[in-house]
């Protein structure tokens, strides 16, 4: 083959790969073999003829031609393949990214399956290039100038908002000083309330033991009397019932007035219960000496107080309440048969005499005080920073607080939390609202704070809200398993992101 012939074959292969590139690249079997349609844009955005179109992320054509309009839009001619459907709900966007060939691409609308199962029919675009009004709109992607322009009006609005906050900011200020000036006066003056009320609750506390060493001195002397001065006694005790067996007699014949029925209901039973305890101790006093003459003294005492219980009994049936007397009530107990006297037991010794009087001043303590011991334990630390009343370990932690006149109307609660630890101070006065529900207030975890609780035979609930410059809400529920011992569960600082999950038991004596 001659050199000539040699070079035209090369040419004519050249141009037969040549042909081929441009056949892949530009789609030309596509736009050929293919149709076409017609999709209407505000801008072409950098858009050129030959440019990828993407369906669904699949390439299915290239742009044929951009045609400029009159208003300054544009028709974007597409070449689609022939098997493509392409519905007309579909979003046609240009992609023109910072780097790389703008193309086209088309997203179709979601089709969900109807009841039966069966796809909806769907409109598709026609296989022609529409007039301008009836082809679907394109949308434009926004370019970097829109977002410039965007952002402008925005750092307007901000400059705008940063001159009225600088013009407003000595007013803000002076706000924000005398706030912290009026909290700071709160905090000094609950400071000084409650050291004054400490100091008194303290001089309270000391007088009331010093009166409790001298009631106890008084019973121990009382006890190294001789038989004459117990006789003295006796017969004042004597004398005591014979008067309150007179104001039984006062107290019925005014039992009919409906007005006064429940005053005098309640003032019987505290009579009735005043004679029951000096019933108890002339008894009492009676086993201290073995004197006839005051044994004799101490038979007429407790005669008459027998009387004087009977009576009142009598007139708690009239009023309403329990009556049980021989011979004046229905339903009363038979008068009992006469029997020889009671044989007296052995005088007790000065010992047993002690181990008795200290038995008694032990049931007047457990009404003066009650020991409440508790023990917690915290949950997995979960931020950043732990809370200033409780360590970031799970504890265990120990909290042993006093209730003083744990049984009275109103009452003291003081004591420390987390001994060993952060350890903390209370000092509230409590008071029952009800016969389950009491409410408090005072000083709590070394904060001024409010407490309140409800408590029944199974369970209770407890919340304290103390903290007053950042409040913090404990919550608390209990079950009781036995009298003085429970198990509770809740939440420390349940309004703050640093809040605990704490659980435990809790003992109070008596």
């Amino acid at each position: 083959m001659s050199k000539q012939a040699q070079v035209g074959a090369f040419a004519l292969v050249a141009l037969l790969l040549l042909f081929g590139v441009f056949y892949v690249i530009t789609n030309f079997g596509t736009r050929h073999s293919g149709y076409q349609t017609g999709i209407h844009f505000r801008s072409a955005a950098g858009l050129h003829s030959g440019a990828l179109v993407y369906f669904s992320g699949v390439t299915v054509g290239t742009v044929d031609s951009i045609v400029l309009l009159p208003d300054n839009s544009v028709d974007v001619i597409l070449a689609v393949n022939r098997d493509i459907r392409i519905p007309r709900d579909s979003r046609f966007l240009i992609q023109a990214p910072l780097t790389g060939d703008p193309s086209l691409l088309i997203v179709p609308p979601v089709v969900t399956p109807e009841a039966d199962g069966d796809m909806p029919q769907v409109k598709v675009l026609a296989r022609r290039v529409l007039p301008v009004a009836d082809q679907p709109y394109g949308t434009n992607t926004a370019t970097i100038a829109d977002l410039l322009q965007e952002g402008q009006g925005e750092i307007q609005r901000l400059d705008a908002m940063l001159a009225q906050l600088q013009r407003s900011e000595p007013q803000l200020l002076a706000a924000m000083q005398e706030t912290l000036d009026n909290a700071n006066d709160l905090t000094s003056q609950a400071r000084s309330a409650v050291t004054t009320m400490s100091a008194s609750l303290q001089a309270s506390l000391a007088q009331a033991s010093a009166n409790i060493v001298a009631l106890t001195g008084t019973l121990n002397r009382t006890t190294q009397l001789n038989a004459s001065r117990i006789s003295t006694i006796l017969a004042r005790f004597d004398e005591t019932s014979q008067a309150l067996d007179q104001s039984m007699t006062s107290l019925k014949s005014i039992a009919t007035d409906p007005s006064l029925k429940k005053s005098v209901l309640d003032t019987t039973k505290n009579i009735a219960s005043t004679t029951k305890n000096i019933a108890d101790i002339t008894h009492d006093l009676q086993t201290m000496t073995g004197d006839k003459q005051t044994q004799m003294q101490v038979k007429n005492t407790i005669a008459n107080l027998d009387a004087t219980m009977q009576r009142a009994n009598s007139l708690l049936g009239a009023l309403g309440g329990t009556s049980s007397v021989y011979g004046v009530d229905a339903h009363a107990t038979p008068v009992p048969v006469a029997s020889a006297p009671p044989v007296l037991g052995p005088t007790p010794t000065p010992q047993q005499r002690r181990i008795e009087i200290r038995n008694k001043l032990a049931r007047v303590a457990t009404s003066l005080i009650a020991i409440q011991l508790r023990i917690s334990g915290l949950s997995r630390q979960t931020v950043c920073c732990p809370n200033a009343l409780y360590s970031a370990d799970r504890g265990p932690q120990t909290d042993l607080n006093a209730i003083v006149l744990p049984k009275a109307t109103t009452s003291l609660f003081v004591g420390a939390n987390d001994i060993g630890g952060h350890t903390t101070t209370n000092l509230a006065l409590l008071k029952k609202m009800g016969q389950d529900l009491h409410v408090g207030g005072g000083v709590l975890y070394s904060q001024l704070g409010v407490l309140a609780g409800y408590d029944t035979k199974l369970f209770g609930l407890d919340s304290r809200i103390y903290n007053p410059r950042h409040p913090l809400v404990d919550l608390y529920g209990s079950v009781h398993l036995t009298k003085g011992l429970e198990l509770f569960a809740g939440e420390r600082a349940l309004n703050q992101p640093e809040r605990r999950f704490s659980y435990g038991i809790q003992a109070q004596i008596p």
